[in-house]
């Protein structure tokens, strides 16, 4: 067996399949790649034999995530990742006098109330503890809002899918509501603990890896709140079966059960938090999700998981997945350090720039 780095993992599979050697028979799909995961036609349609997987056994709004341009369903979902916010409690209620969920969705229904409190909360703290740690994580939750098809095989109208969302984000930087860590930086991780800023994008998977990993002496400190104007999707992975594996139906005996049995699935939600995308679980566990689950002790007894499927799910939709999907994050993910620095950057400076580094990095494609 080896052992491969996730950010490794699309390059030595595709050696692998290259060089006919190597290839698993269960593939994992990351978001940061699974649209060209999927582009690469080496994952077997489940919906055929000897799998007959059923897509309508699983929650509606996942299927986009687990298909292909043809539609084919070519994968499951670990977990699902419908996201929220995270939010200190106690800066919550030191700040605005609450720390409800429930209040706090009146608080932020919309960006704009959320960009009002952000300017409340740096006043009446003197600048001490701003509203989220920096433009990577509202870009998260404002472009993930956006549902929208922006990829027609290789026309890429990432205009219409990151315009508003940037105007929207530069609004905030300009606001200064925002501070300055880029994503996954040891300064970001370590802000969690600090009390330095109210919200995080999170997901299920994110209170064992991001708030009990970052703060873990911080039981009863957080909650959870749905993000202003809806929810997102925060990461997930794939899995997927090679078309050419000899093991099929041992590799779908293995995904079914981890992923989509009532047992694996209950397993995986008793351990981890994680929760699955199969819809019977919910009828045949209600005991579990109705129970405190692992990290809800974090979140001061807050039901995590009722709180993501009655609050989070119902309004979430799925997005079909393209092989741009990775360019336009890694354009990105270069760009808005530089935005964070440089002030003098507008929101269409920010949107031409983007156009532009997307078309070098997909030469391929019409990018507008």
């Amino acid at each position: 067996m080896t052992v491969v780095n996730p950010n490794d993992y699309l390059q030595k599979l595709q050696s692998g399949i290259a060089s006919g050697s190597d290839v698993p028979d269960v593939i994992l799909g990351e978001s940061a790649y699974r649209g060209k995961l999927f582009d690469l036609g080496v994952l077997d349609n489940l919906e055929g034999a000897p799998y007959n997987f059923d897509k309508s056994s699983v929650l509606d709004f996942t299927v986009p995530y687990i298909s292909n341009g043809k539609g084919e369903v070519i994968a499951v979902d670990q977990a699902i990742t419908p996201a929220g916010f995270a939010y200190r409690r106690d800066l919550a209620k030191q700040y605005w006098g609450t720390d409800d969920p429930a209040e706090l969705e009146k608080l932020i229904s919309s960006w704009d109330d959320f960009i009002a409190k952000g300017k409340e909360l740096k006043d009446k703290s003197g600048g001490k503890v701003l509203m989220m740690p920096g433009l990577g994580d509202a870009f998260i939750a404002l472009k993930g809002q956006n549902f929208a098809p922006y990829v027609n095989g290789t026309e890429v109208d990432l205009t219409a899918k990151v315009k508003e969302p940037l105007n929207k984000l530069f609004e905030m930087r300009d606001a200064g509501i925002l501070g300055k860590n880029e994503l996954w930086t040891p300064a970001w991780s370590a802000s969690m603990a600090k009390g330095e800023f109210m919200f995080y994008p999170m997901a299920p998977w994110g209170p064992k890896w991001h708030i009990s990993a970052n703060d873990p002496d911080g039981k009863g400190r957080w909650g959870l709140v749905k993000a202003p104007e809806g929810g997102f999707t925060r990461g997930g992975t794939a899995v997927g079966i090679y078309k050419d594996s000899k093991n099929k139906e041992a590799a779908w005996a293995f995904v079914q059960y981890a992923y989509l049995s009532d047992e694996g699935s209950a397993y995986n939600f008793k351990t981890f938090g994680n929760m699955t995308g199969s819809k019977s679980f919910y009828e045949t566990h209600k005991d579990l999700i109705e129970a405190p689950g692992p990290y809800d002790e974090f979140f001061g007894g807050q039901n995590l998981a009722k709180y993501f499927m009655e609050k989070i799910v119902p309004d979430m939709k799925g997005e079909p997945q393209s092989k741009y999907d990775s360019v336009v994050d890694g354009v990105f993910n270069a760009l808005y350090p530089l935005w964070t620095k440089d002030t003098s950057v507008t929101a269409d400076a920010a949107l031409q720039k983007f156009i532009a580094e997307t078309k070098n990095k997909a030469s391929d494609a019409t990018v507008k």
